[in-house]
């Protein structure tokens, strides 16, 4: 394995069980089998380190989109599938990704979330042509928690092994979560906490087997 190669994963690693603000240049030449200051040959520093870390995962995720233009359902289920894909086999990799994207700096930060909002857009794009009616912001936030729903095992340390029957269920979950989109009541009324409307705008028992029922008809195989 090169050295470049040898850093990368060691700091992978590491930021992963500790975080970026909790490991050191010399931490990470250590784990790698390097002096500290022979990392610098290769990288500028730790921010250039988990920028490449992201530039990974980022790559993973556009590379596991699908083809565009067919039938939105599909679409969105595949997109389902391919982010449960990245977080199952890219485990360590999408937890830094998930929790330190607020740890970079300056143009490595700028240039992560010119590439962020590619796939992003895909998602929002996707959602608009299956759940006509909803602003850009409200689709980008169903965006952004369907994905925290899809990481939650596979990103949290001593989470459930990744496995296909866990994939299966994520998979059910997200699309399950996504059909809030479809309810009417939600356009209806702002979503409110019980006790302080009656749960006006809150989802029924009813509405949440609607919603299961909805998945079963672009569930993708896993």
């Amino acid at each position: 394995m090169e050295r470049d190669e040898r850093i990368l994963e060691a700091a992978e690693k590491l930021f992963f069980e500790r975080g970026f603000d909790g490991v050191g240049v010399d931490e990470i030449g250590q784990a790698a089998g390097v002096s500290g200051s022979a990392i610098y040959r290769h990288f500028q520093g730790k921010n250039e380190i988990l920028s490449t870390l992201f530039d990974r995962a980022i790559d993973a995720l556009l590379m596991g989109m699908p083809e565009s233009g067919g039938d939105h359902r599909v679409e969105l289920g595949e997109l389902v599938r391919g982010f449960i894909k990245f977080a199952q086999t890219h485990r360590m990799l999408a937890g830094v990704w998930e929790r330190e994207h607020r740890s970079l700096e300056g143009e490595h930060r700028r240039r992560y979330q010119r590439r962020q909002r590619q796939y992003v857009e895909r998602w929002s794009n996707c959602l608009a042509k299956c759940y006509p009616g909803w602003t850009e912001d409200t689709l980008k936030t169903a965006t952004r928690a369907t994905q925290a729903l899809m990481m939650s095992n596979a990103t949290r340390s001593g989470g459930i092994a990744s496995t296909p029957e866990i994939g299966s269920l994520l998979c059910d979950m997200a699309l399950a979560s996504l059909e809030a989109l479809n309810i009417s009541v939600r356009k209806e009324a702002p979503l409110a906490m019980a006790g302080h409307d009656g749960g006006r705008g809150c989802l029924k028992p009813s509405h949440v087997a609607d919603m299961y029922d909805a998945t079963e008809s672009i569930r993708p195989r896993l």
